[in-house]
């Protein structure tokens, strides 16, 4: 009798509710990227824009990667959430791109300018929409998938 270790690939094996681990894994993905859309869209609703007509490039610049990350040291898993270039936001004062996600999710503040104490446009309040998602995922939670975001 051979003493060994049995080689196995964990992506293939089968839950209780039939799906492969990483089937799940891949539908957890999907799960939290569609709890991300609904806090980023109840932001939007937060807030009625009057002088510009909302594309919606922000919300629709982020995906979840189709590989899951298996760290079996840690027993940890990661999905990654990434975003495409609509993302980046041309800056009004200049040449360079901000991360639309990242400024609406902290909220900014202009420090000079005429526009400094306009609402909204010389600042705003942070949206806070990513740690909301993060918070509503872990709720249901049961593989104890760590979330990463790719700015």
């Amino acid at each position: 009798m051979t003493h060994g270790l049995i080689k196995i690939d964990i992506r293939k094996l089968r839950l209780p509710n039939g799906r492969t681990f990483e089937q799940q894994m891949k539908y957890e993905a999907k799960r939290f990227l569609k709890i991300l859309q609904e806090e980023i869209d109840d932001w939007y609703m937060s807030y009625s824009s009057v002088v510009y007509q909302r594309t919606y490039a922000m919300r629709d610049s982020i995906y979840a990667e189709d590989v899951v990350d298996i760290d079996t040291s840690g027993m940890q898993l990661t999905i990654k959430i990434k975003q495409t270039d609509a993302a980046m936001h041309k800056s009004l004062w200049g040449d360079s791109e901000v991360n639309a996600l990242l400024l609406m999710n902290e909220g900014y503040q202009v420090k000079s300018g005429w526009h400094k104490d306009i609402p909204y446009f010389g600042y705003r309040e942070g949206g806070h929409f990513l740690e909301r998602a993060v918070e509503r995922f872990e709720q249901e939670n049961y593989f104890n998938i760590k979330i990463y975001f790719d700015y």
